[in-house]
């Protein structure tokens, strides 16, 4: 599996915004921090933020918005982001027909696409930014 420049980014700003601790971190400063583009790392953003990951915090006047961690970094998995940011299912496309015909091909990429959640799943984004 090939992860997306996306996913990549997304963790990026979590382990930024993580490393902040009880900070507000803004898009600009992940993005200049990051050498990612503004507009890439607020739309990457705001899909953690419809998720559940992160909060937002609207800025007013010379109040400056941002955005901090909504659940612990503990609770966060790799395959939680993965998920969010691109799906991980290897026999999404496949012929719903192989499924019902319980095809020998189609039971080994599922068997393989569960292996591959569960291990995903193994890996806590604190584990990740602490390694």
């Amino acid at each position: 599996m090939k992860i997306k420049k996306t996913t990549y980014y997304a963790l990026c700003a979590l382990r930024m915004i993580y490393l902040d601790k009880e900070q507000i971190v803004t898009s600009n400063c992940i993005a200049k921090s990051e050498g990612i583009s503004q507009g890439v790392v607020i739309k990457i953003l705001r899909i953690l933020n419809k998720e559940g990951i992160l909060n937002v915090y609207r800025g007013r006047g010379s109040v400056c918005g941002g955005f901090s961690l909504n659940k612990s970094i503990d609770e966060i998995t790799l395959l939680e982001i993965v998920e969010i940011m691109e799906g991980v299912n290897i026999c999404e496309n496949l012929d719903k027909e192989l499924e019902e015909k319980e095809n020998r091909l189609f039971l080994k990429c599922s068997q393989i696409n569960e292996h591959f959640r569960a291990e995903l799943s193994k890996y806590t984004i604190r584990e990740l930014f602490e390694l």
